[in-house]
């Protein structure tokens, strides 16, 4: 393939080349590098079927029509720069088109040439799309919703879209959730952090759109009916960079939880969730931090600790106390919030005993921050659709600076453990799901912080009495895979050993838990049938290697004993005393008479008769089960040399 000295490719191989130190790089390696520097911003793979937008970027013809699709009006913003573009604007990018599919001709190994096949070049970065399909715009989605009994229910492929794919999956994550009281302007927040994601090369409020422009994204509206239930999530995760590497932002959007219809076990529900899908919370308040709000936060702290501890984070990393409707100063922002803050601390502390302790323990962190928003104007509150125009102006610079802020900080704020290491999607989602199972589990569990933590405590007293139990049982499988050891230890004493381990495990666990546990009984109860299935699943086969190990110590000593009379004798003897069955009787006269030697035919077929008398004897007995146990062990082991 000849270029030209102006070439696109030319241009981005020469560069790496001069740039490049030591010997020239392989021919795949050229390739690779160029197919990374021609990525669609809305799919971040190779562009398929190229046009130019107003702004002069490139992306796939279908994923223009598709972007375009979720917009109203007939304008949209760049993915990447956030210029308005007009949806009739779209112009083919011939050259562009030519050199793609000269980058497609090029084998690459590991990589399928057709388009949406293969994964992107990088994996970080590329969408989890079925084959040949179109990537779907970002929009919310339903995590959890609440039943009618207000239990919560985890939609878990929905959970798996949003943290398992799309490089999700294996990449560090920051999830930007926000709480608070119901109508008070979470969503409509929301929906402005994701103007400002998807703006990211934005660096001044062109991003926060056109004057007319409707706000769109997560479901909001300016009355007083609750719009959001349950927890909603944005799809489609933005990237960050931090120290290099990618970072996953994701917007969770969570139903109010300080609704005064809402039950207290509901809330707390709705906060263990929130907890677990949020590294940067934001708690939405109205006009200042009143004591409804620190008792709300007070049962937040709790239920955050306890979830912390149950699953090894750190409880509530980063703590925004969002103020809106701010009247009481003209300081706004974050100076104000902080005079705020400041007030609050000495206000808690002042009384004695502090009556929400947790919550003055957390507005004291470093983590915690508090901003002050004013009024956003009457033209929005009575549903001017979120317009930029509907804004007072002291409004949209506050809230400019905040959402600046927010993204701005995204990338230091990731999902860590209690250790500081970083969590990916998949080891959150992994959590998520857990709790849900637990939620699901234990009915009574969730009706306040502190039972909560009795919950979780009774749970991993009862894990590490299962995990005890499988240690016993692994024990014992590896104690008996050879014959000796096997033999030392027959099948009714093996089944003893178990009873006895049993009750020490369920003994200790009924000592461990804690009260009040009303579903204490019933658990114990679950955990005993638990126990004795795993034992009664190893002690049937462990009666087979048993029996096995027998008749090959047997078939050994007959023909060791009977040796000097017929080694076949011997074999025989064996076979019949071990199997006490009528083929095995014949088996034995049979080999005895063959081996040449009277005396050893005749000794194998006097015991192999006396052993059919004894197998028919038996043979009832054999049928109805436990009692017979002993009386086999007993007969395999006559077969021993003693």
């Amino acid at each position: 393939m000849v270029m030209s000295r102006d070439h696109p490719l030319g241009v981005t191989m020469g560069a790496w080349l001069i740039s490049y130190n030591g010997s020239p790089p392989a021919p795949e390696e050229i390739m690779q590098r160029v197919r990374e520097d021609v990525p669609c911003s809305i799919c971040l793979d190779i562009l398929d079927d190229p046009v130019s937008i107003e702004c002069g970027h490139k992306v796939c013809r279908g994923c223009l029509a598709a972007h375009c699709s979720s917009v109203s009006s007939q304008t949209y913003r760049c993915p990447e720069c956030g210029h308005p573009c007009s949806k009739h604007r779209m112009i083919p990018d011939t050259r562009i088109k030519n050199l793609v599919e000269k980058i497609g001709d090029t084998p690459q190994e590991g990589r399928e040439t057709e388009r949406g096949r293969g994964p992107s070049s990088d994996p970080a970065l590329s969408l989890q799309q079925g084959p040949g399909a179109q990537p779907a715009p970002g929009r919310p989605v339903q995590l959890a919703c609440l039943d009618k009994e207000g239990d919560l229910i985890l939609d878990e492929e929905a959970l798996s879209r949003c943290l398992e794919q799309g490089g999700v999956g294996d990449a560090p994550v920051c999830l930007v959730s926000i709480i608070g009281e119901q109508r008070r302007g979470k969503s409509f927040l929301l929906n402005y952090l994701l103007r400002r994601l998807q703006s990211l090369d934005a660096r001044d409020g062109s991003w926060m759109g056109q004057e007319d422009e409707l706000l769109e994204g997560f479901e909001w509206r300016a009355d007083m009916q609750r719009v959001t239930k349950g927890v909603w999530a944005w799809s489609q995760p933005f990237w960050v960079l931090a120290k290099g590497e990618k970072v996953a932002v994701l917007l969770v959007d969570t139903e109010g939880s300080m609704d005064i219809e809402r039950n207290k076990e509901t809330s707390i529900k709705l906060s263990a969730l929130s907890m677990l899908l949020s590294s940067y919370q934001i708690l939405n308040i109205r006009c200042r931090v009143k004591d409804p709000d620190l008792e709300y936060l007070e049962m937040f702290v709790q239920v955050a600790e306890v979830v912390g501890e149950a699953y090894g984070l750190d409880p509530i990393q980063h703590l925004d106390l969002l103020v809106r409707d701010w009247s009481s100063s003209r300081v706004l922002g974050a100076q104000g919030g902080e005079q705020h803050l400041r007030h609050v601390r000495q206000m808690l502390a002042a009384t004695s005993p502090c009556k929400h302790p947790k919550a003055l323990e957390m507005l004291k962190r470093n983590s915690t921050r508090c901003y002050l928003m004013p009024f956003p104007g009457k033209r929005i509150v009575t549903g001017m659709e979120g317009t930029l125009r509907g804004m007072d102006e002291d409004f949209r610079e506050r809230l400019r600076d905040y959402i600046t802020a927010v993204v701005g900080s995204a990338s230091r704020h990731v999902q860590r453990d209690q250790h500081g290491e970083l969590l990916t999607g998949t080891q959150l989602a992994a959590k998520i799901k857990n709790l849900s199972d637990m939620m699901k589990k234990h009915c009574f569990g969730f009706s306040s912080p502190c039972q909560m933590a009795i919950t979780f405590h009774n749970e991993r007293a009862m894990d590490r009495a299962r995990r005890d139990h499988a240690d016993f049982l692994r024990e014992k499988d590896g104690d008996s895979r050879t014959l000796i050891s096997c033999l030392k230890v027959r099948p009714s004493k093996m089944a003893e050993l178990f009873a006895e381990r049993r009750g020490q495990l369920l003994g200790r666990c009924r000592t461990d838990m804690r009260e009040p546990a009303p579903e204490k009984a019933a658990q114990l109860t679950e955990l005993e049938e638990e126990f004795t299935g795993e034992a009664e699943t190893f002690l049937q086969s462990y009666g087979k290697r048993f029996k096995e190990f027998v008749i090959a110590a047997g078939v050994g000593a007959g023909a060791l004993v009977l040796a000097p009379v017929g080694g076949a004798a011997g074999v025989g003897i064996a076979a019949a005393a071990a199997l006490g069955m009528a083929e095995a009787a014949a088996l034995g006269a049979g080999v005895g008479a063959v081996a040449g030697i009277c005396v050893g035919g005749g000794v194998g077929g006097s015991i192999s008769r006396r052993d059919t008398m004894r197998a028919e004897a038996t043979a009832g007995q054999r049928e109805q089960g436990d009692g017979t146990e002993e009386q086999s062990d007993e007969a395999y082991l006559l077969l021993l040399p003693m």
